[in-house]
């Protein structure tokens, strides 16, 4: 017998059922049933918003709550405060926050908007850092009466001298 008879009949290795697989391809899986969960996709609709709108919607928009049908874990309307003045905005762009929303899930999630106007409530944002004016010094006091030495109206000088010396009073310059 021949080498070549012999290989024809030995059987092919049992394939390993526990071979390693990107973690992509069942990391899905794992987290379909706990992303499903009421509490789970609500909480992190509100904590990444601004990622899954863009800042235009963020500053515009709100995220209320979710509302399922009896029984449903996926499928929800979301409720969304809506500054009246955006609202319309909003309601041409409905199906794209839907799909924005399921696209980060990976799932239906979302489907639909329930619009409610009201005003929104942003975060504070950190103060301006101020401009402190510090005095002129009487070559720049100098200057600046100079280039007002035309103007005879008491009101638009006035105006532009304070415009002056905050310009050349800025502490940053």
């Amino acid at each position: 017998m021949s080498d070549d008879g012999n290989k024809a009949r030995r059987p092919e290795p049992p394939r390993r059922l526990n071979a390693p697989k990107a973690l992509g391809v069942t990391l899905g899986r794992l987290t379909r049933p706990v992303l499903k969960k009421r509490g789970a996709a609500l909480a992190d609709i509100l904590a990444r918003w601004p990622e899954m709108t863009g800042p235009l919607l963020a500053a515009e928009t709100q995220p209320e709550r979710l509302i399922y049908a009896a029984g449903a874990g996926a499928d929800a309307t979301l409720e969304v405060a809506v500054s009246p003045a955006f609202a319309l905005e909003l309601q041409h762009l409905a199906p794209l926050v839907i799909e924005r929303i399921n696209g980060w899930f990976g799932y239906r999630a979302v489907a639909g908007l329930r619009l409610k106007q009201m005003p929104i409530r942003r975060a504070e944002s950190p103060a301006a850092p101020s401009r402190t004016a510090r005095p002129l010094t009487p070559e720049q006091r100098a200057r600046l009466d100079a280039m007002l030495a035309g103007i005879e109206d008491r009101a638009l000088r006035q105006a532009l001298e304070t415009l002056g010396r905050s310009l050349l009073g800025d502490s940053r310059r």
